[in-house]
């Protein structure tokens, strides 16, 4: 059966990318196989001096017109969270972006340097660039926190700053960069939903209710829901998948009513928790 393919097209630095991995847990679980999910880097901001407000900056000094901008963009991660209630926390640790780091395009870059396509890789990758990101307040643009990630992944430092300041990863991106101008994605996130060698482009943050619309019209009615069943094999298949996960996304996954229910069936396992306000953060060791 042909496969449904959805690249989502988003930066990693983005909260409102966070809120959607329940729903993406929701489409994986209850389609299984007939979906893959891939990952299109949006690269969200690439000057931060084009967001801040420049009579500031005239007034005052760059520094101050940053600090400014970074409270705005704390306010907004937190509003987000409230689009599906991934935990986020700001202002706790170290900035996204100073005098000197004013791109969000090295953690683009790093994301493929350390992913490449491996579809598998790319959603581990991504999503732990985005944790460090809104829950831990990493500082996920520097070169030394991308080395570090790629470390976790197997890459030896040398090797990912090979990757990293590789002209390859600069062509890629930019190939990324004239894919969304030929789709005209003029915001993030947006979707590229490909069936049978067909491409659909999707803006905004569609609801598990109309993706399921979406599915159906993409596929001609060919792909189906599957049933889902809550257990602790089906629980533990998916903590293979997913090795870092969080009781809200296996709560949406399995059509549960409360997190508590996934929190009692895995309070016997050997994981590491990790608890971000009334949400439970599940890695396997």
């Amino acid at each position: 059966m042909e496969k449904l393919t959805i690249t989502v097209v988003a930066d990693p630095m983005m909260g409102m990318l966070w809120e959607t991995w329940p729903t993406m847990r929701k489409l994986e679980t209850h389609f299984g196989n007939q979906i893959e999910f891939k990952f299109m880097m949006g690269q969200l901001v690439k000057d931060v001096y084009d967001l801040v407000d420049n009579n500031v900056v005239r007034m005052y000094s760059k520094k101050v017109a940053l600090n400014q901008y970074w409270t705005r963009l704390m306010q907004v991660y937190l509003q987000e969270e409230r689009i599906a209630g991934m935990p986020i926390y700001m202002g706790g640790n170290e900035r996204l972006f100073d005098e000197n780091h004013t791109s969000s395009v090295p953690l683009n870059k790093g994301f493929r340097a350390i992913a490449g396509h491996d579809t598998k890789l790319e959603d581990r990758v991504i999503y732990e660039m985005q944790y460090d990101t809104v829950v831990e307040n990493r500082q996920t643009t520097d070169l030394k926190y991308l080395v570090e990630l790629a470390e976790k992944f197997g890459i030896a430092p040398a090797q990912f700053k090979e990757r990293f300041n590789s002209t390859g990863i600069d062509n890629e991106l930019e190939q990324e960069q004239q894919v969304m101008q030929q789709t005209q994605i003029d915001q993030l996130p947006a979707y590229l939903l490909t069936y049978n060698d067909k491409t659909y482009v999707v803006k905004g943050l569609p609801k598990y209710s109309e993706w399921l619309k979406l599915v159906d019209q993409v596929s001609q009615g060919k792909l189906k829901q599957q049933d889902v069943e809550f257990s602790l094999d089906a629980v533990n298949a998916v903590l293979d998948r997913h090795p870092h996960i969080s009781s809200l996304e296996l709560k949406e996954a399995f059509d549960l009513d409360d997190e508590q229910e996934v929190i009692d069936l895995l309070k016997d396992q050997e994981l590491n928790r990790a608890k971000v306000k009334e949400t439970i953060f599940y890695r396997k060791n």
